[in-house]
């Protein structure tokens, strides 16, 4: 299910004032969820040790995602990582050594982009520094005869971002008419679909939306109805899945690519 259907849904349910960005947040809960306590993917990044004994991580990978350190080709578990305090005792040898770091991939959180200016446009390409949009992205663009204007983009063409640069976005089709300076409001389109894709247990998002809103209008009784549907549904499919995975004691596989 899409993300905006499953807000739809909600909405429709239980007529609200809260913004989008608020149950898109609420959603980004549930995904995390999902992905820390039953759909488990992992990646792996490749860092160093610096000169006090510490391993170099970037900011978004914290300490409780780790789930394996691979240092001279041996496997640490994160139940075994105080072994390494001897190895990593003497940092002054070990600074600069590579090692890898297998952690536990969370969802993105939704990104609702939405920007405006004057931008100088070629037929498939926007220049704009530092553009707040990933590869893949599917925007759509609008012009403007002012920049406080609403932006309407019930008619307005959309395309698929294959290349973003330094100084420039680069479109999949011919989007936009070439010009200097025209005046676009750009947004993303919100795609992102519900981790858990499968009826019922997409519901989860629908409920905790439901549940959230009641909340937050102190309706407790409604709030604990909610969130009784969302944790059966989340139990089910937790259940479901240990039930159809093929994991034992004795075969371990752990889905990752190398960067």
């Amino acid at each position: 299910m899409e993300i905006l259907r499953a807000i739809e849904r909600a909405d429709a349910l239980l007529p609200n004032q809260y913004s989008l960005d608020e149950k898109l947040c609420w959603c980004d809960e549930v995904s995390s969820e999902i992905r820390r306590n039953i759909i488990k993917q992992y990646d792996i990044i490749e860092t160093t040790i610096d000169k006090n004994g510490e391993i170099i991580l970037p900011p978004d990978i914290t300490y409780d995602l780790i789930e394996q350190i691979i240092f001279n080709n041996q496997i640490y578990e994160k139940q075994d990582f105080r072994s390494l305090n001897p190895t990593f005792a003497d940092s002054s040898a070990l600074t600069g050594k590579r090692l890898s770091v297998v952690y536990l991939s969370l969802p993105k959180p939704i990104r609702d982009t939405d920007i405006r200016g004057e931008f100088n446009t070629g037929e498939n390409f926007i220049e704009i520094e530092n553009a707040p949009f990933y590869e893949g992205d599917k925007i759509q663009i609008t012009s403007l005869n002012d920049l406080s204007e609403d932006a309407d983009y019930s008619s307005s063409p959309s395309a698929y971002i294959i290349e973003v640069m330094d100084d420039k976005i680069i479109l999949d089709r011919d989007a936009i008419e070439a010009e200097t300076a025209a005046k676009l409001a750009i947004r993303r389109v919100i795609d992102d679909t519900t981790v858990i894709d499968s009826a019922p247990y997409d519901r989860m998002y629908i409920e905790y939306i439901l549940a959230k809103i009641a909340l937050y209008q102190h309706d407790y009784s409604g709030y604990n109805a909610h969130m009784t549907q969302y944790n059966s549904l989340f139990a089910a499919a937790q259940r479901e899945f240990i039930t159809r995975s093929p994991l034992t004691s004795k075969l371990r596989f752990k889905n990752f690519s190398i960067v």
